[in-house]
């Protein structure tokens, strides 16, 4: 193993070395070394394995949310401000005065991202202000509703449209999250605001100032997920696309632009240059189609991750953001969907309530 490999191995291994920690074997050097490993089959040598490794590397550094980044995080999200990006401080300019008269939502009904995050600021906030969050919001002038990020939007917007009857007019409903991305948030946070007006409700929207996602395909300049451009000559991938342009047809949809054009993006912020962007988004796409082809029920399946709805065709939605307490089914499959056939570098916890077609296998 050359020097250079075992480099990357041990420096991914140590950054999301609390990756669902206690609930899984810890992740090391070997774990990371059999996964890309695999890439071997479909054509990606030991140069091609260090690209991989390099971009993994580059990625988790910038977007991989630790536990000390999430207890960072959520301690000035509420108590200050210098990492939230919005108009004003979330609580403003005595938080540990009108945090009393906050009500920290608990009403998630997908996963346990939410309850997870409101248990961990739970000793942060007795420390500080000697309080827990029972005693808060006994008489809300303000609602806040927590989670770790925005892929779709479909899981805050139906969080909020199930709940908001019960909020009381004339109060501030703040949505927080760690990170976004600009396509979702753009379709739901009119959907949300359009509700909330209707009870007589503000809506302000936080997140942290270095986590943005440009994710909107329609706009050239800055794509930050995974999205291959366009080859041929792969089986699984001629099949994919022979099914989604079958189903265009059946249903008298235009066929929506699968790959990534040439021409896009223009600026590069995710990966290190257009080629090793090429080398692992190709690895990845191909390893996706592998694992969709040993499901069982694989109607649903996309190769870089779960998008939207079965009308919505993609490749797959391509995350890149990965926290401690789990990997979202958004990302490419090669990175957490597995079985004996595959080895997944971030084993995912499934959420209960997920649809089979989603779930690992």
């Amino acid at each position: 193993m050359t020097n250079q490999r075992q480099v990357l191995l041990q420096s991914i291994a140590s950054i999301v070395a609390d990756y669902r920690q206690g609930e899984i074997p810890p992740i090391d050097s070997n774990h990371v070394d059999t996964w890309v490993e695999q890439f071997a089959r479909f054509g990606f040598g030991d140069q091609d394995q260090l690209v991989i490794l390099g971009e993994m590397e580059r990625i988790l550094k910038s977007y991989y949310f630790s536990r000390h980044n999430v207890r960072s995080f959520i301690g000035c999200a509420f108590l200050a401000s210098d990492l939230i990006l919005g108009a004003n401080p979330i609580l403003g300019a005595n938080p540990t005065v009108t945090i009393k008269n906050v009500k920290f939502l608990d009403i998630q009904t997908k996963g346990s991202s939410q309850k997870d995050l409101l248990n961990l600021f739970e000793p942060i906030l007795q420390q500080v202000c000697r309080f827990g969050l029972d005693d808060c919001g006994q008489s809300p002038v303000a609602y806040v509703y927590l989670d770790d990020c925005l892929y779709t939007g479909n899981t805050v917007l139906h969080d909020i449209d199930k709940w908001i009857s019960n909020a009381v007019k004339g109060t501030t409903l703040h949505l927080v999250f760690f990170a976004l991305h600009t396509y979702g948030h753009n379709n739901v946070m009119k959907e949300i605001r359009r509700k909330a007006i209707k009870q007589g409700v503000a809506v302000e929207f936080w997140h942290h100032k270095s986590y943005k996602f440009y994710n909107d395909r329609n706009h050239p300049s800055q794509f930050d997920c995974f999205w291959p451009r366009s080859t041929s000559g792969d089986p699984l991938l001629d099949k994919y696309v022979e099914a989604v342009e079958k189903r265009c047809r059946n249903e008298n949809r235009s066929l929506p632009p699968l790959f990534r054009p040439n021409n896009m993006p223009t600026k590069q912020n995710i990966f290190s240059s257009p080629i090793a962007r090429e080398v692992i988004e190709s690895a990845f796409l191909k390893a996706g189609l592998y694992i969709i082809s040993l499901s069982q029920n694989p109607k649903m399946n996309k190769p870089l991750g779960y998008e939207y709805h079965s009308r919505f065709e993609s490749l797959g939605f391509g995350a890149t953001f990965v926290t401690y307490r789990n990997i979202a089914n958004n990302c490419p499959l090669a990175l957490w969907r597995g079985n004996t056939n595959w080895h997944p570098l971030f084993p995912r916890k499934v959420n209960t309530t997920s649809t089979p077609d989603v779930e690992d296998f």
